[in-house]
């Protein structure tokens, strides 16, 4: 994390600036699970030329080729894993998502949030540093996000060209619906980001720390409406019986069948 409070002599605004750990700035949700099938389809592509070259292969080649194709399978999973870029940004003002970048379409890269829109930040001490969560307040634009159909359409493309399809809308820029808002994983201690936000944030936005996941699943869950309660059967009024009056009784249906 980065503070900036005074450069060149000129008094500017407070600067809160994270790096955010994974791909999630670069590449779409679910672009890691392409990794897998492409081990899959390469390594089934590499022992079929095998065999129909040589007519036969030995299994120590083949489990040698296929073997190294799943080291550099991990090794570009733990890369992307891995990965810091500066794609956080906060000031007096609001906060920035994602990485400027000379691109056709920057508007699906980047998303500002102005402290108006925002109405609740919460923070959850993870391993790699720390988990936010910027809830909207109802006030806030209503966000959008892409459709199943269009999402699978273009890990579906990225899957047999990644290269000439295109990352599309990266995850950190991609809203969540319940509750509306936006999950980054930044590299920066719990506490230390927590103080620095308070700093920057106005009073009208809550800045909470929760210890772990679950609750932070639990204070995102919605409150359910009450149920609307059924209104009462209304009841037969209960005739009096006059005196001599037969009342037949009801015999239970096991002693009907008798």
């Amino acid at each position: 994390m980065i503070l900036l409070e005074i450069a060149r002599g000129a008094a500017v605004d407070d600067t809160v600036t994270c790096l955010v750990r994974g791909p999630a700035s670069t590449y779409p949700r679910g672009y890691l699970w392409l990794m897998p099938i492409w081990f899959i389809l390469v390594s089934g592509a590499v022992a079929l030329v095998s065999y129909i070259v040589g007519r036969s292969l030995p299994l120590w080649l083949a489990a040698s080729e296929i073997g190294g194709l799943f080291v550099a399978a991990c090794t570009a999973a733990s890369v992307l894993l891995t990965a810091r870029r500066m794609a956080f940004l906060a000031d007096t003002r609001g906060v920035l998502l994602g990485s400027s970048r000379k691109r056709k379409r920057p508007k699906f890269r980047q998303v500002y949030l102005p402290w108006s829109d925002i109405s609740q930040v919460r923070l959850v001490p993870r391993r790699y540093g720390v988990l936010v969560e910027l809830v909207l307040s109802p006030a806030a634009p209503p966000v959008r996000r892409p459709s199943l159909r269009s999402q699978a359409g273009l890990l579906l493309g990225a899957l047999f060209m990644p290269i000439g399809v295109g990352r599309g809308r990266p995850a950190l820029t991609t809203p969540r619906l319940r509750p509306p808002g936006y999950r980054v994983r930044l590299c920066q201690s719990a506490d230390e980001l927590g103080r620095a936000l308070r700093a920057v944030a106005p009073e009208t936005v809550q800045i909470r720390m929760l210890a772990s996941m679950a609750a932070l699943r639990m204070a995102g869950r919605l409150p359910r409406p009450p149920r609307a309660q059924r209104p009462p059967r209304p009841t037969e009024p209960v005739r009096p019986r006059r005196l001599g009056q037969y009342v037949p009784r009801r015999l239970p249906a096991a002693a009907r069948r008798r």
